[in-house]
């Protein structure tokens, strides 16, 4: 016996069940007739109506109050539906309005005309109701669709309002925070554009112990948040070195380590490091992965270029600083033009590059910091119009003056306060050729120019002591054994002529000032790539205690003028001690006594 079969699933469902039956329809049409059809039509599914007879009666209607569906006749009098539509769709707005129009016309520049004018769907005369009811349908999801769709983009609005706000507050307190260390930042020319709310360059100023002014400016890779992560270790490094007063390459090898440390391998940051004199003569600049710097004197009509002669910070694990910082004497009317990447490749609406040739130029016209800073500034504006950048810029100038770039306010004949630091490293073929001992010199007769009573030459001595040591049985890796008879005594001198002529090996000497109560005390600490020896059994010697005999009389020197001498680890590197007493006049016996 064959089964009756549901075919519920299989025909659509009733007209009534086609449209909600809720919401207010605007019926605007002419012909009474048709209004009582579509009245009797619609009420009977539960909606309620309001009637127009024209088009200014309906924009009237929906400006009382507004319809969720208008059936719109095209041809009334007064204004006709394409009128009244256009009117009802503007002032809507973002208000979605479904509007079907009722028509006997079918040809394509009517249907034309009502899309152009806002109507979403059109209805033939005769009016076919079920036809009617399916249209409503349809509109009714439409509206819908709009509706959530509107709702959805004003909380992506809200959402993104908020995280604009809480970017903004974030940038702030990250700003001050990367900032707030910055001293002498007034003295700079600063301009800076960045191309999100987060920027990847950076701009450092500081002064040293003795009253120098030290400049960095950096630009990571990319720009926004990822890019301005590594400025805080950055500043936090720049600042305390600086204020501790290291010199420029032991500044630079910390931000390297900290940054190849921090940053993931894709990132890192070129930089230029201006660091000025204590008496504002000088000035010593390196360039690592940026544009050129400039440094101008039109007086002189002269503008040098600094380009870039190392790595950016961050990629290797040990940055080699052996070359590219260069000294330049100062003049008066010198002033120096920096610059981030961002302003070179800044284009124009045409993509033509803003470009260094742009930069060189403004300089060259320019007679000072000041008016270099605002041509290179309204060059760039002019360049970019409107245009949000592609990539952060930054802008400075500084003033070389001397009055400029030293502390204000610092008596001439200062008092050493904190401790100062300074380090130098060379490698392989630049051991022959970089003179450690004079450099540590120098850099003692700059703390310290009024070093007198012999400590000048004791220091220079030990330093000249502990640097031989290191290379020649550190480097070289040369035994003292040898000299025990002459015909060693030769050959060690022998194989030292041999190993000069390819040096394989490092030597990194720092010094460290540090006053004390009642002395001053310079730290000396020379560290070599060698091996190391059995320092335990030198000590024995340098005591009186061991059986071997200790030849030349170096090591006993530099313990005879420090008051500490001490090897660490496997013995490449040592530290010794040498003080003096603060009070002049007063001799230290165990040093006279040397």
């Amino acid at each position: 016996m064959n089964q009756p079969t549901d075919t519920s699933a299989t025909y659509p469902p009733p007209p009534d069940e086609m449209i909600s039956g809720q919401g207010l329809v605007l019926v605007a049409d002419d012909d009474p007739h048709n209004r009582r059809l579509l009245r009797m039509m619609l009420m009977g599914a539960g909606y309620r109506i309001r009637e127009a007879n024209d088009g200014l009666a309906a924009v009237e209607a929906c400006r009382e109050q507004v319809p969720d569906l208008v059936l719109m006749d095209v041809m009334m009098p007064e204004m006709d539906g394409y009128q009244a539509t256009s009117i009802i769709k503007t002032e809507m707005g973002d208000h979605f309005v479904p509007v079907i129009f009722l028509t006997a016309l079918d040809d394509e520049n009517a249907l034309l005309r009502g899309i152009e004018s806002g109507g979403d769907d059109f209805l033939n005369k005769p009016l076919n109701l079920a036809i009617l009811k399916a249209k409503i349908h349809a509109m009714e999801r439409l509206r819908d669709l709009h509706t959530g769709l509107q709702s959805r983009n004003e909380a992506l609005l809200r959402a993104q309002a908020r995280q604009a706000w809480e970017e903004e507050t974030a940038e702030g307190l990250f700003s001050r925070a990367i900032t707030r260390r910055n001293r002498g930042l007034d003295r700079l020319r600063l301009h800076r554009c960045a191309a999100s709310t987060f920027s990847g360059d950076v701009v450092l100023s500081d002064y040293t112990p003795d009253g120098a002014l030290r400049v960095l400016v950096g630009d990571f890779t990319g720009h926004g948040l990822t890019a301005a992560i590594g400025t805080y270790p950055v500043s936090e490094t720049f600042h305390t070195l600086t204020q501790e007063g290291v010199d420029d390459q032991e500044l630079l090898h910390e931000l390297n380590h900290v940054l190849h440390d921090f940053l993931p391998a894709a990132m890192f940051m070129g930089a230029v490091l201006a660091t000025f004199s204590p008496d504002g003569h000088r000035v010593r600049l390196w360039n690592g992965g940026m544009p050129d710097a400039w440094l101008c004197n039109t007086h002189q009509d002269r503008v040098r270029r600094i380009q870039s002669r190392a790595m950016p910070l961050g990629i290797l694990d040990r940055l080699d600083l052996d070359t590219g910082a260069r000294s330049f004497d100062l003049d008066e009317g010198d002033w120096l033009t920096l610059v981030s990447d961002g302003v070179l490749e800044a284009t124009d609406v045409a993509g033509v590059a803003f470009g260094e040739d742009t930069v060189f130029r403004q300089c060259r016209a320019s007679h000072s910091a000041a008016d270099a800073f605002e041509r290179i500034r309204e060059a760039l504006d002019t360049h970019c119009g409107n245009q949000t950048p592609a990539d952060d810029m930054t802008l400075v100038t500084i003033d070389c003056t001397p009055t400029v770039v030293t502390e204000s306010g610092r008596p001439q004949g200062r008092q050493l306060r904190g401790t100062l630091r300074w380090s130098l490293d060379a490698s392989d073929q630049r051991l022959a050729e970089v003179d450690l001992v004079g450099a540590a010199r120098t850099q003692l007769l700059e703390w310290l120019p009024n070093l007198g009573g012999g400590h000048a030459e004791a220091l220079q001595t030990v330093i000249a002591e502990l640097c031989n040591n290191a290379f020649e049985h550190g480097v070289l890796r040369l035994d003292s054994d040898m000299k025990a008879t002459v015909e060693g005594f030769e050959q060690y001198y022998q194989q030292r002529a041999e190993g000069l002529r390819d040096i394989r090996g490092r030597i990194g000497v720092s010094l460290r000032y540090r006053p004390m109560a009642t002395q001053h005390c310079i730290r000396i600490r020379v560290r070599d790539s060698g091996p190391g020896f059995d320092h335990q059994h030198l000590q024995e010697t340098l005591e009186g205690r061991g059986d071997k005999r200790l030849w030349g009389r170096g090591l006993t020197l530099v313990r005879q003028l420090c008051e500490d001498v001490r090897y660490h680890g496997s013995g490449n590197l040592v530290e010794a001690d040498y003080r003096w007493d603060v009070a002049p006049g007063v001799t230290d016996k165990k040093r006279a006594s040397a």
